[in-house]
């Protein structure tokens, strides 16, 4: 077959990035003579993951869906110039699929790959479709989801489109070498290390809650290490070092995920759909702090069969941090004296593994053409 092009469309948080990064790869080994373009957000986050990967990338002028009456003039305006842009590069490269990675910055190139009858499909790993996708989900040829329950979600007609996969993760996540990431990281090869990630992102008020642990964890400084991913711009783990003589190595960003997982004997982290899938398929024990701020508490329920499974457990993250800081000692101090408690969890983070979502969807657009 001759020159082909497949465009991902999505983007604004690692959590929509890092799934379809997961089936570009595949697909790269499939069609090897294809051309892989990322239609993303303006987000800096979206270029700091993709610009290094090699990956043809246009940022699209689209926004989120603004909370208020004032910011709609603006997202009209974006909408409509990232329509443009979507009419005129399907035009300009006649993609033999479409894939939306969910979020806001797929709607408007789904949207015109579907009109234009170019074939287009849309990964949902989350529990609970957002709006855009339930939309979109008329419009396209297929669904992939990670949870049999998402299917009850859509609208009656559309849900013989839902196949259930699991959600894509990237293979390098697999296998790296634990000595060599400890070194990588500045952590220590004779502790455990309690990996605290906010996503791509971040989260303060994980953040915050670590720093009001300091004593209780002060306790474990010869057995535990830490490694706390900080977010951009968030509390940078300073506070923590200062009043704690546990070994903290802080990161504002960590590109190299699986160096991450691979010293990682416990992770506390949120609950995004990406997050859940790579914890399962590391084995990595973990506390779920599902964000808050979701109506239809996304994440609480991306994180249910996994904590339902004895892999991971869920605290909420309250308003008031001091309420949460108390959730966490006791489910936190615990565990980090219990390690075949947390053995038992790894197994059972493993069992919930859906190793072969990537492969799936890939295969679906490869074979889109044909």
């Amino acid at each position: 077959m001759g020159y082909e092009t497949y465009i991902f469309a999505g983007g604004g948080t690692g959590g929509h990035l890092y799934p379809g990064l997961a089936v570009a790869r595949k697909l790269g080994e499939l069609k090897k003579s294809a051309t892989l373009v990322f239609a993303c957000s303006s987000r800096a986050i979206d270029r700091r993951i993709l610009d290094p990967l090699g990956f043809a990338v246009v940022p699209q002028p689209i926004l989120p869906m603004p909370r208020s009456p004032r910011g709609w003039g603006k997202f009209v305006e974006a909408w409509v110039a990232s329509r443009k842009l979507a009419r005129r590069m399907l035009n300009d490269i006649k993609p033999t699929a479409v894939l939306g990675l969910g979020g806001f910055a797929a709607a408007a190139m789904v949207k015109q790959a579907a009109s234009m009858r170019i074939p287009s499909a849309l990964l949902n790993p989350d529990a609970v479709p957002g709006v855009a996708n339930r939309l979109l989900a008329r419009r396209v040829d297929a669904v992939f989801t990670q949870f049999e329950s998402t299917a009850q979600c859509f609208a009656p007609r559309t849900r013989a489109k839902v196949r259930v996969v699991g959600c894509p993760i990237r293979d390098s996540l697999i296998g790296a070498d634990k000595p060599s990431a400890l070194r990588e990281l500045k952590l220590r090869g004779d502790r455990l290390t309690l990996l605290v990630n906010g996503g791509s992102l971040g989260a303060e008020s994980i953040n915050r809650v670590l720093a009001m642990l300091s004593e209780q964890l002060c306790a474990f400084e010869d057995t535990w290490q830490i490694l706390h991913v900080t977010g951009p711009s968030k509390a940078s783990g300073d506070d923590l070092r200062c009043s704690n003589s546990i070994h903290v190595s802080t990161l504002e960003y960590c590109p190299r995920m699986e160096l991450a997982y691979a010293c990682a004997d416990l992770a506390i982290g949120r609950g995004g759909a990406s997050s859940v899938a790579e914890l399962a398929a590391t084995g990595t024990p973990a506390i779920i702090l599902p964000y808050p701020h979701h109506k239809d508490r996304q994440q609480l329920l991306n994180a249910r069969e996994l904590a339902d499974n004895g892999g991971a457990i869920v605290v909420e993250d309250r308003s008031d941090p001091r309420q949460t800081a108390e959730d966490m000692t006791r489910t936190l101090i615990p565990l980090l004296g219990d390690p075949q408690n947390l053995k038992r969890m790894r197994q059972a983070a493993l069992a919930c593994a859906k190793p072969t979502a990537a492969d799936v969807v890939a295969q679906w657009m490869a074979s889109a053409g044909v």
